[in-house]
C-alpha cells in the first residue's frame, strides 16, 4: 500500500506514505504528515504526498528514508579512502555510542539539537568525560555536515551545541628514579625490549613511532634519528602510516642511546646471519622477523612493557607515561618550549600547558634569580 489516511479528529487527517523496508527491524517504514480539511482535500493531499515521497525515493534524496545510522555508515565509507584503518576503527567505536543511546534508527531529517544534547548528558551521567564526548562529537558533526551538503538534511543538528568542559589536563609523569630502575632492569632482562623501552624513555617518541623505526632512519655517526612513520595495530595485523601530525622530524640521540642501538644492531645482524638472512636499509629496528621485514605490533610492545614493570617492581605506569617523563625532564632542565615541541612532535603550545603544574618550583627559582640578577 503506497499510502493511507485516517481522521483522528474532525477535519484533521493523518497521512501516511510508504517509504521503504527497514532491514534491521524487518518492518515497513512510513512517513506521516498532518492535514486539515475535508476528506476530498485530504485524499488529494495524500496523493501529492505519496508522489513527493516516491520522487524522493527515486533520487535517493529523502531525509525520511535515511536514518542517522545510515548517514554515519555512508559518511565513514565515503571517508575510508583518506582515513587510516585505525582512525576508521576509532570512529566506529565512537559511533557505537550513538547506537547505544537509540539515535541510530532516528530519521536524519528528524534529528534535532536536543537529541544530541540528551545523548551527551547521558554519556556524562554514565561517567564519561568531556574528552570522550568530543571523540563522539567529531565524527557525528562531520557526518551530519556531509549529509547536509548532499541534501539529506536541511541543517546540521550539531551546530550551536554547547559541549561539556574538558577540564584541566594534567600530565603525571613517573618518578625519574622509577624510570631509571625500569630501564636498568629491562636491559638486563631482555636487551631487545630493554633497548626499545630505553629509546622510548630517552627520546619521548610515541610507541607507534618506536615500532615504525627503520635502520635507514638512524644516523648513529651524527647521533640522530628521523621520525617519519608510525605503526598502528589493526584487526589481524598492523598498519604502517605517517606520524600522528603527518610531519617528519629529526631528533638528536644521546651517547647511551647510540651505544644501545649499535649493540642492538650487532645482535640483529648475528641473528639474521645464523638464520641465513640479512638486514637491509628498510629493515625495522624492532622486529619479530630475523630480516626485520615486519614491525612489532604496538600492542605487543605495551604488553611487554606492563609485564616488565611488574617484574621490575616499579609502581604502575603506562608506556605513554615515558613520553610525559621525557617532556617533563626537558622542561625542568630548562629546554625551551619550542625545542620540546619539536622533539615530541607537538603542533600546538597547548600540549605544554598540561605540564605547567610541574614547573612551579622552577618558576619560583626563576623569580629568585631575577631578583639577584
Amino acid at each position: 500500500m503506497a499510502g493511507s489516511m485516517r481522521e483522528p479528529g474532525k477535519d484533521s487527517w493523518e497521512l501516511s506514505a510508504y517509504i521503504g523496508w527497514d532491514a534491521s527491524s524487518r518492518r515497513r517504514r512510513y512517513s506521516t504528515r498532518t492535514f486539515h480539511g475535508t476528506k476530498r482535500q485530504a485524499a488529494k493531499a495524500l496523493a501529492d504526498f505519496v508522489s513527493e515521497v516516491n520522487k524522493q525515493r527515486a533520487t535517493g534524496m529523502s531525509t525520511e528514508l535515511l536514518t542517522v545510522r545510515e548517514v554515519l555508515n555512508r559518511w565513514l565509507t565515503d571517508r575510508s579512502q583518506v582515513l587510516s584503518t585505525s582512525t576508521s576503527d576509532r570512529y566506529r567505536g565512537a559511533i557505537r555510542h550513538v547506537e547505544l543511546h537509540g539515535l541510530g534508527s532516528l530519521p536524519v531529517g528528524k534529528l534535532r539539537p536536543h537529541h544530541i544534547e540528551d545523548l551527551y548528558t547521558a554519556m556524562l551521567r554514565s561517567g564519561l568525560s568531556g574528552a570522550s564526548i568530543r571523540k563522539v562529537h567529531w565524527p557525528l558533526r562531520q557526518a551530519l555536515a556531509w549529509a547536509h551538503r548532499r541534501g539529506y538534511t536541511p541543517f546540521v543538528a550539531t551546530d550551536g551545541i554547547e559541549l561539556p568542559p574538558l577540564g584541566e589536563k594534567r600530565a603525571n609523569p613517573p618518578d625519574s628514579a622509577h624510570v631509571r630502575q625500569l630501564v636498568e632492569f629491562a636491559l638486563g632482562d631482555d636487551p631487545t625490549w630493554g633497548t626499545a623501552i630505553a629509546f622510548s624513555a630517552w627520546t619521548g617518541c610515541r610507541r607507534g613511532e618506536v615500532c615504525g623505526l627503520q635502520w635507514r632512519d638512524l644516523d648513529l655517526d651524527s647521533k640522530s634519528a628521523l621520525i617519519r612513520r608510525s605503526v598502528a595495530g589493526i584487526p589481524g595485523g598492523v598498519e604502517i602510516k605517517g606520524t600522528k601530525t603527518g610531519e617528519v622530524r629529526r631528533i638528536a640521540l644521546g651517547t647511551k642511546t647510540v651505544e644501545l642501538l649499535q649493540s642492538h644492531r650487532e645482535r640483529c645482524e648475528e641473528r639474521a646471519l645464523r638464520c641465513g638472512s640479512c638486514l637491509v636499509e628498510g629493515s625495522f629496528v624492532f622486529s619479530p622477523d630475523v630480516s626485520g621485514s615486519d614491525p612489532y605490533n604496538p600492542r605487543s610492545f605495551t604488553r611487554v612493557f606492563v609485564q616488565t614493570c611488574r617484574s621490575a617492581g616499579v609502581p604502575h605506569m603506562r608506556l605513554h607515561d615515558l613520553r610525559h617523563h621525557s617532556a617533563t625532564a626537558l622542561l625542568k632542565h630548562g629546554t625551551s618550549v619550542g625545542e620540546v615541541m619539536d622533539r615530541h612532535g607537538w603542533k600546538t603550545v597547548s600540549m605544554v600547558t598540561r605540564y605547567r603544574h610541574l614547573l612551579e618550583a622552577t618558576d619560583a627559582g626563576a623569580a629568585e634569580a631575577l631578583e639577584n640578577a
